[in-house]
């Protein structure tokens, strides 16, 4: 046969474009990611300072400014009190927290405000030497100006501003939150450096070279971690790592127990029964035994730091055999023509399990991330790595549960209903 009369020479170009547009599609969220509505919390308990007689309060300004930024990218979520703030960093409903406690403006013009009642009390020792305030007046001046300095005065030097972020969230998450937060801080210690200078020129004092260092940079910045990431625990990617392995792994399980009932000739509806029954059997053990093996492998050989390896050994076996069931459940009416739709979802599920829901596109966000199996075993997985979270049965484990259920009624189902013979189940070896 003349080979350019043959149609599979002429469809490969096509084949091969249609494919590469269809990975191109499934890796699209890492082209260009960018948060959306990122939550970052902020717990102001700043009360402000007098200087002057005239009020500031730092913390309000912030406050204020942040909830007024027509920005997207972040979404400021005001939190009464840092007990609750730390509370949701681990439940994941932030990715960081701003804090200010109720001392901030105070601390932080405390500086410039000594500076000032320094040098107003200088100007009243002249103006005493020289006679142009009377002794009873001088008395007078120096108890008032004495109160004021006991009120406002504050040792202890810079204000401290806490940055805390969620380590073990989401690396990319957990960047760009510290970034914020420093940026923040940053620009917090410009403008109060700013705000102090112009309130000295106003006052007309002259500044010390010591007094320099603490009115330019009136602010700390405590930069913390919570759920921070330890060494050897794959920087943090540990769901992405742990995503490609276990799905192929259930996939050719599934295949393997797929071709074992088909080759096993079982006509009549007690045989097939008693065969699906073994297959379920055999899925267990080899949830069992992947699960343990795989998480003690990696342990043991590849030295990744579970802090509790039987956890996460249960939990993956839990999801093998969830992923197992789905696979074999769906098999089990479309045959092996249904393999290509399983690659097909882990190939556009591989970034929905790298990068946080703030970061995919607003497509993924609003109609791929709730619904996909992936992004919830990977949470879950997260979860009890890197935030120390118990292993319970919430919305992922009645996912896998629920899969485990389909499987095992289609297998069962498909026993009774679909015919088998003997000719259709001589598959070649």
């Amino acid at each position: 046969m003349n080979i350019f009369k043959n149609k599979l020479l002429w469809i490969t170009p096509i084949v091969i474009l249609i494919l590469l547009i269809i990975f191109s599609t499934a890796f699209y969220p890492a082209y260009n990611p960018q948060p959306k509505d990122m939550p970052i919390a902020i717990v102001n308990h700043d009360k402000g300072t007098d200087i002057q007689g005239k009020t500031i309060n730092v913390g309000e300004n912030l406050e204020d400014k942040l909830s007024d930024s027509e920005s997207d990218k972040i979404k400021w979520i005001k939190v009464d009190n840092e007990k609750e703030a730390r509370q949701g960093l681990n439940e994941q409903k932030y990715f960081g927290v701003a804090i200010l406690e109720k001392d901030f403006s105070k601390q932080a013009m405390s500086q410039t405000q000594q500076v000032v009642m320094d040098s107003k009390k200088q100007e009243m020792e002249d103006k005493i030497k020289s006679g142009q305030i009377p002794a009873e007046q001088a008395q007078q001046m120096k108890e008032k100006m004495g109160k004021a300095n006991s009120a406002n005065r504050i040792t202890g030097g810079q204000a401290t501003f806490k940055a805390v972020t969620n380590g073990g969230a989401n690396l990319q998450a957990s960047q760009i939150a510290n970034n914020v937060l420093t940026s923040i801080g940053e620009n917090l210690n410009k403008q109060i450096s700013k705000q102090s200078l112009a309130t000295l020129d106003k006052q007309h004092v002259k500044v010390s070279a010591t007094d320099i260092e603490g009115i330019t940079n009136p602010i700390k910045i405590d930069d913390q971690t919570v759920n921070p990431v330890k060494k050897h625990q794959g920087s943090g990617n540990a769901p992405f790592l742990m995503f490609m392995p276990v799905w192929m792994s259930s996939i050719v399980s599934s295949l393997l127990l797929f071709f074992a009932f088909r080759k096993s000739n079982n006509i009549k509806v007690s045989q097939r029964l008693i065969a699906s029954l073994g297959q379920m059997i055999l899925a267990v053990i080899t949830a069992l035994v992947g699960g343990f093996g795989y998480v003690y492998f990696m342990s043991g050989v590849q030295g990744f730091d579970f802090t509790d390896i039987n956890k996460i050994a249960i939990y993956i076996t839990i999801a093998i055999l969830g992923f197992i069931g789905l696979i074999l459940g769906v098999m089990t009416w479309l045959g092996i023509k249904s393999i290509p739709i399983f690659f097909i979802l882990m190939f556009f599920s591989m970034q929905l399990v790298t990068f946080p829901k703030q970061l995919l596109p607003q497509f993924y966000q609003d109609y791929i991330v709730s619904w996909n199996p992936f992004t919830h075993y990977a949470e879950y997985l997260r979860a009890l790595i890197y935030m120390g979270q118990p292993l319970q049965m919430n919305a992922t484990m009645w996912m896998f549960i629920g899969f485990m259920i389909f499987g095992i009624l289609s297998m069962l189902l498909a026993s009774i209903v679909r015919k088998h013979s003997e000719k259709r189940t001589e598959i070649p070896s």
